[in-house]
């Protein structure tokens, strides 16, 4: 199932909080140490990697698959997608590497792979859903206990609670799809001790991780150990020359220089602290921050050569203008429990709005989490009598970074009562129409599959504006001619199977 232009994410209206777990509880990268083909190809005919290759931005095409259990349940949410996906971007911004969906998300209830425990199992998955010519990202609860692995024949899986916009896990994942090691490899699954000697070399085991699918044990490999002049970085470890030793193979914290605590010595007695800047280490996020020129340039030359097939030569690259402006409800405006309608401007280059409805104006727990396509939304349920704190954030396939509008606030009113005469089951609002604001007009459940006539007087009686529809629900939406018309006091009428209906209708300038 995929998000198309009409379909939405809406969770349930009850407060709940997902039990996902968190980066500090997983493994920080369940890639294995392998030297992509890329990457011995870089390294043994640089010259053919250099010079005439193009510096212009590269746009790479993605197809997000989102992962729930078999329910629907569980999915990441709109708002930290949307963060991860800016932060993405902004990690890889000095490699001149852009990233945007090809496709709208692609929907996946299914409890075995939201929550796989295994990498054959994370296989079966992507091979499974994979569409071609794009990177395929699949996000999940749990995949195989780590915060993301990367498989060079099928794609990048994440974890929802190592994706935000403070992480830098998604950067890390991609940055091995386009042939990087981590800088520390060959030390993955072992632990640095300082009380030991360091090993001249290190051995390996990298079976799913060569760059063809092999369900079979792979031999073992072997590395040398890095030393910290450098004399060894083109046969040791990453074999990267800019990213100097590393033996830190589990998630480490930085000193306010971005150097590991943890003190290592080389081969060599040579004593040094890892650097936490760099993206593909296993430093705290708030450590690393880049990419080294060489690590870009291989980058690049992986996606302009073996990888050529992501890229797009014009991608629809949209800028979204700027914040939307909310219109109704605001400033404590009153709207029914049942059916309240939402509406907002539209803003230039936006193709999807989210929005955000929560009884706390921290929107920690959320009444409404739901991305549509257009710049208004009826409600179904929230409670009688509340505040309500609600936004909305545009966004598209390219530009996902706009910041959400400043928050608007509004009161749910009681039950109507459809037994009270003068009600009947009949409301419209606002009452206070601005010029593109659209009114929401609750019917009287007799009228519903009856033919309704409109009408807009103005104070002279003069009909200004006429409609006719037959209703399917007891909810509708009129698109009166307020930007046509001066300001003033009109009247609405309506006339169904039970009589007439009327409200006074006030547009403003």
């Amino acid at each position: 199932m995929r998000l198309s232009l009409l379909a939405l994410f809406l969770f349930s209206l009850q407060v709940c909080f997902a039990q996902e777990p968190t980066k500090y509880q997983l493994a920080p990268c369940g890639t294995q140490p392998v030297i992509a083909p890329m990457l011995e190809a870089y390294h043994s005919h640089p010259g053919l990697f250099a010079g005439e290759r193009s510096s212009d931005t590269l746009f790479v095409a993605l197809q997000l698959h989102l992962l729930a259990k078999d329910n629907g349940i569980g999915r990441i949410s709109p708002e930290r997608l949307l963060d991860a996906f800016c932060r993405l971007n902004a990690d890889y911004a000095a490699s001149n590497i852009r990233f945007y969906s090809k496709y709208d998300w692609h929907l996946i209830d299914s409890t075995g792979w939201y929550m796989h425990d295994t990498i054959t199992k994370g296989i079966d998955m992507m091979l499974a859903n994979n569409i071609p010519d794009a990177l395929n990202i699949y996000f999940a609860s749990n995949v195989a206990g780590n915060c993301g692995y990367n498989l060079p024949y099928a794609g990048v899986a994440m974890a929802n609670g190592c994706a935000g916009a403070d992480d830098h896990t998604w950067a890390h994942e991609i940055g091995h799809a386009l042939s990087l090691p981590h800088p520390f490899l060959g030390w993955e699954g072992k632990t640095y001790s300082p009380s030991n000697p360091t090993p001249d070399t290190l051995t390996f085991d990298y079976t799913h991780f060569h760059d063809t699918l092999d369900l079979v044990p792979a031999p073992l490999d072997t590395t040398v150990s890095e030393h910290l002049d450098g004399s060894n970085c083109t046969v040791a470890a990453d074999r990267i020359c800019d990213t100097q030793a590393d033996f830190l193979s589990y998630r480490w914290e930085c000193d306010d220089q971005n150097r590991s605590i943890a003190l290592q010595t080389d081969v060599n007695g040579e004593t040094f602290r890892s650097d936490g800047t760099l993206i593909m280490s296993y430093a705290l996020d708030g450590c690393q921050n880049r990419f080294t020129n060489e690590q870009i340039a291989i980058m690049r030359a992986t996606l302009e050569t073996e990888k050529q097939a992501w890229l797009t030569e014009n991608p629809p690259a949209t800028e979204v203008a700027g914040p939307v402006t909310l219109q109704f409800p605001i400033n404590e405006q009153q709207a029914p429990p049942i059916g309240a309608m939402m509406q907002w401007s539209s803003v230039p280059g936006a193709t999807h709005y989210l929005i955000q409805v929560s009884l706390l104006q921290s929107f920690i727990a959320k009444a409404v989490d739901m991305v549509v396509t257009d710049t208004n939304v009826v409600l179904p349920n929230l409670l009688a009598n509340k505040k309500y704190y609600w936004r909305v954030r545009p966004f598209n396939n390219w530009s996902a970074c706009v910041p959400f509008t400043a928050t608007g606030v509004f009161n749910t009113t009681g039950f109507v009562s459809s037994n009270e005469p003068e009600n009947d089951g009949w409301r419209c609002y606002p009452t206070l129409l601005s010029a593109g604001q659209f009114m929401s007009v609750e019917l009287p459940a007799a009228w519903v599959n009856h033919p309704v006539k409109y009408a807009l007087y103005d104070a002279a009686g003069r009909i200004l504006w006429q409609n006719a529809t037959t209703p399917i629900y007891n909810q509708t939406i009129l698109n009166l001619p307020a930007g046509n018309l001066p300001a003033g006091m009109y009247r609405l009428s309506a006339v169904g199977a039970t009589g007439l209906k009327s409200e006074t209708i006030v547009i403003a300038r």
